[in-house]
């Protein structure tokens, strides 16, 4: 005998993940400046050359808007080969996802110290000239974006032509790493010199009577003597979230240090411990 039955159909939805990958655009025409090379041989950077550029100078056609990035380090630099990455593209387009990383840096002591980012066929065209220099060092570096990775922001893992004796100031490493987006910091003194560099509260200001914003940073009139060496009148976190979402790539790192602190949470001493 025949049965009527009712059945539900269940409709299953196909998913399939797309990857939006960036336009395509002709490369940049890579070329290592005279002025790039005489660094190399001098370790001095002629005034005014228009081969180098401050870092955060050089994200002026991304939408990471650094309004007082006159008040950021000079002697942390770019060359315009690191910078330009991609040929023409049309003026309301911005180079987001064409940033190269930060890998190779060149360093020198004679004078005021500064460091130099490089491009990759910079490094392999004046390697011969680096290896016999005795007033530059290159240095191999790479930004720490997981916990058990080794910091190597000292700039000692591997130096060509030798380990420098002296290393670059806290400072500097400090600014190095935030433009390179590095998601851990190497200690917590780290962590608090970036704080006091950005003029963040943090757990050294602890009894301080402050008033903060939702972000953290402490307004001028406001700061404590403990952040007086903070030059910034303004956040930097929101520029700052800016790049390291573009160095990231859409990638998520809100679980790190970095992604911690740039959302206005204090981190502890134990946040540091392996």
């Amino acid at each position: 005998m025949d049965e009527e039955q009712e059945r539900e159909v269940i409709h299953e939805v196909e998913r399939e993940r797309q990857v939006e990958r960036p336009p395509k655009v002709a490369h940049a025409v890579q070329n290592v400046h005279a002025h790039v090379r005489q660094f190399v041989k001098s370790g001095q950077i002629a005034v005014d050359s228009p081969a180098f550029i401050q870092v955060l100078s050089s994200l002026i056609d991304t939408t990471a808007v650094f309004d007082e990035r006159d008040r950021w380090a000079h002697n942390i630099l770019v060359t315009c080969d690191f910078a330009r990455t991609v040929g023409t593209i049309p003026d309301i387009q911005k180079v987001d996802n064409y940033l190269r990383p930060v890998n190779w840096i060149v360093s020198s002591n004679i004078g005021h110290p500064v460091l130099v980012i490089m491009s990759p066929n910079e490094v392999d065209t004046l390697l011969p000239d680096i290896r016999t220099s005795k007033v530059v060092h290159l240095c191999i570096y790479t930004p720490r974006t997981t916990q058990t990775m080794q910091a190597c922001d000292n700039l000692r893992l591997y130096c060509v032509p030798s380990v420098p004796r002296s290393t670059p100031s806290e400072s500097l490493i400090c600014q190095l790493n935030l433009f390179a987006a590095q998601l851990y910091f190497s200690d917590y003194n780290m962590y608090l010199h970036t704080c006091s560099f950005l003029g963040l509260n943090a757990p050294d200001l602890e009894g301080e009577d402050l008033i903060v914003d939702n972000d953290g940073f402490i307004e001028m009139d406001k700061r404590p003597s403990a952040r007086a060496s903070c030059m910034f009148k303004r956040s930097q976190l929101p520029p700052l979230k800016k790049l390291f979402g573009m160095r990231r790539k859409g990638m998520g790192y809100l679980p790190t240090h970095l992604g911690k602190m740039l959302n206005g949470r204090i981190l502890t001493a134990k946040d540091f411990l392996t």
